[in-house]
């Protein structure tokens, strides 16, 4: 449904940071924990799956040392506590930075070239 007024995300005032792209949103929790929801077609969500939409936010992966994220077109980014870049979702031209084009459901860590 879509909204012309604000609504709040979930039950939590924790939220340090949110990034929206496309069809998807991320937020950096306070505890240094990183969450998304909305379209969910090629993993950009980041939890494991590609259910096709995410309602409500979802952890990526499991730690707890994000700073912060961006979201771009069917892919998001994001950046741990030890200055390593992550990503996951869609890949088809190699946005994920890990030297393939095989999209990821969760968190691929950014190589250096």
């Amino acid at each position: 449904m879509d909204r012309s007024t604000p609504a709040q995300v979930g039950d939590d005032s924790n939220w340090a940071t949110i990034t929206a792209g496309d069809l998807t949103t991320c937020g950096t929790r306070t505890d240094m924990t990183q969450w998304c929801w909305g379209s969910n077609v090629y993993g950009q969500v980041g939890d494991g799956t590609t259910a096709k939409k995410r309602l409500s936010p979802k952890q990526v992966g499991g730690g707890t040392t994000w700073t912060g994220g961006a979201v771009g077109t069917g892919h998001s980014c994001a950046v741990r506590t030890d200055g390593t870049a992550w990503c996951w979702g869609s890949n088809l031209t190699g946005q994920l930075g890990n030297g393939t084009t095989e999209d990821s459901s969760t968190p691929v860590r950014v190589k250096r070239s």
